[in-house]
């Protein structure tokens, strides 16, 4: 019971704090869809709750998103249980994961209907670079949106868009605790994600310690 409690605090603080409501969120993981939703802001992804896992073909996504946005979904069969899709692009295929989806038919109509809810001038990139080589993060970096930050679980110094956390800390669809309260923070909380999207820069969580 504590802990919801402390949870809806959280969530209408950053509610609060959020100035720049408009904006489009394109992720490689289900984070995006979790952001939106805790923020009550309208899905403006065609990303909500699809995985993009190969990170190469991600950085290639985010680095030519209009042209990947015009493409069509070719669904393809996989060993998933749910559809998986592929963008035949001029850079490289890119295999689109739906893993909230139970049908080829909902996929391609959430994704159809979100993509053109993209804001061109209001874009950033978040992507959940666990296991992201140097070379990788040195690609991301390169990705021509100002607003982006990849979460790593190494500090690159020379990388702007870096947000480094512990091994510790990444512990995928659990929480960790703090506090003597035990507050519930999951990983990527510990990203200032509010001032993100309000300044377009990187920092802390000031509520949740990055340790």
């Amino acid at each position: 019971m504590l802990k919801k409690i402390i949870r809806h605090i959280v969530h209408f603080y950053n509610r609060i704090r959020l100035h720049n409501t408009d904006f489009t969120l394109i992720t490689n993981t289900c984070i995006g869809g979790i952001i939106y939703h805790e923020l009550h802001l309208q899905f403006m992804s065609p990303t909500i709750n699809c995985g993009i896992l190969e990170h190469d073909q991600f950085i290639t996504f985010s680095s030519h998103l209009e042209h990947y946005l015009q493409l069509s979904l070719d669904f393809i069969p996989s060993e998933w249980n749910y559809p998986v899709a592929i963008l035949h692009g001029n850079w490289g295929d890119v295999i689109v994961h739906f893993t909230h989806y139970k049908s080829e038919q909902e996929a391609l109509k959430k994704w159809s209907k979100r993509k053109e809810r993209v804001n061109p001038q209001n874009i950033f990139i978040m992507m959940d670079g666990d296991n992201c080589t140097e070379e990788q993060v040195k690609s991301f970096e390169s990705i021509p949106v100002k607003r982006k930050v990849i979460i790593t679980m190494k500090n690159y110094p020379e990388c702007k868009s870096v947000f480094a956390i512990k091994r510790q800390d990444y512990v995928q669809s659990e929480i960790l605790k703090y506090g003597l309260i035990k507050k519930s923070v999951r990983w990527f909380e510990l990203f200032d994600y509010v001032y993100f999207f309000n300044t377009g820069k990187i920092r802390n969580n000031a509520l949740f310690r990055n340790h």
